[in-house]
């Protein structure tokens, strides 16, 4: 295989800008520098970072991945460096940490601007020195794995909003790749939807299925607040709801497909002024994107604060 494509199984795309960020990481797969991935929630983060892993040298051993908003803070020590008996109250066993779990092979911390600013020190201490001990243990070992880690949002958001560390952000970014949002790469809409139904079906009935020319306009005209993983769930529930071999428009979730242009519609019939057609669009982008004002405020094309301010004068 040509080593600039082995991303692209992973990642079917159309889209010029996105070809090119997979060309950019496809540079680095054979190399251990560490890889900071940033982006919207659902664009594929996780999926990123195990398609570099599987790419790389280092594909044959452990992919191990820390969650660092849903794991307790309070055990992420010993979560990561694991501890020896008796290293505290409850510590009846060893243990083995994460670290050695992905010895020769991939650690990726998921979330990791989530960690509170003690956590985040030990975890630069780490990647410095590549060295670490269980707790309880005076023996130092090797950090030997790669590191991956994601932060949601922009890097504005990890740097300002969560107070992340910025030496430890230069230890973690040597690569930093910025996943654009579904709705800003529409023309990759169309092959992920294909690729989701293929997977869906194949787990399930086995029978093949194809999406009508209508269903697709409706996949493509849809903002996506969700992304990939809500386009995923939207064709995983068609696929199994359809009893047929063609996916309609009837077999879409009808309640999230509400765009713009149905809006305009809705107002020209009856009227709206200007105001409610702007309240009603507001209010219908907040739903969708389950009230993520930064997020709907980029969709709006408008500042945070600006879309707050609308909010308190339209009661929404």
């Amino acid at each position: 295989m040509n080593p600039h494509t082995r991303l692209r199984k992973f990642f079917p795309t159309r889209n010029k800008a996105f070809r090119e960020l997979l060309g950019t990481v496809e540079k680095v797969l054979d190399h251990d520098v560490n890889v900071l991935i940033l982006g919207e929630h659902g664009v594929g983060k996780d999926y990123l970072a195990e398609a570099i892993h599987v790419c790389g040298p280092r594909a044959a051993a452990p992919f191990v991945s820390i969650d660092c908003s849903s794991l307790p803070h309070e055990i992420f020590e010993s979560e990561l460096f694991g501890h020896e008996r008796g290293a505290f109250t409850d510590a009846q066993t060893q243990k083995i940490g994460r670290i050695e779990m992905a010895r020769g092979g991939t650690l990726y911390f998921d979330r990791v601007a989530s960690l509170p600013s003690t956590l985040q020190a030990k975890l630069l201490r780490l990647i410095q020195e590549r060295r670490f001990s269980r707790l309880g243990s005076n023996r130092t070992l090797d950090l030997d794995a790669r590191v991956i880690s994601s932060a949601g949002g922009t890097l504005e958001d990890s740097l300002s909003e969560t107070g992340f560390r910025k030496d430890l952000y230069y230890r973690l970014n040597v690569v930093t790749v910025d996943l654009p949002p579904l709705r800003k790469r529409r023309e990759d809409i169309p092959p992920l939807a294909e690729l989701f139904l293929r997977n869906a079906t194949r787990d399930s009935s086995g029978r093949k299925k194809a999406i009508s020319e209508a269903a697709m306009v409706i996949l493509v005209d849809y903002s996506w607040p969700g992304n990939v993983r809500e386009l995923r769930n939207v064709i995983d529930r068609a696929a199994l709801l359809e009893d047929g071999t063609v996916i309609t428009p009837e077999s879409l979730p009808v309640e999230r497909f509400v765009t713009a242009s149905d809006l305009l519609v809705a107002g020209t019939d009856l009227t709206w002024s200007l105001e409610e057609l702007e309240k009603r669009y507001i209010r219908e982008i907040l739903r969708q994107t389950g009230q993520n004002y930064s997020r709907a405020s980029e969709i709006l094309g408008i500042n945070r604060k600006t879309l707050l301010e609308k909010r308190k004068r339209y009661g929404l």
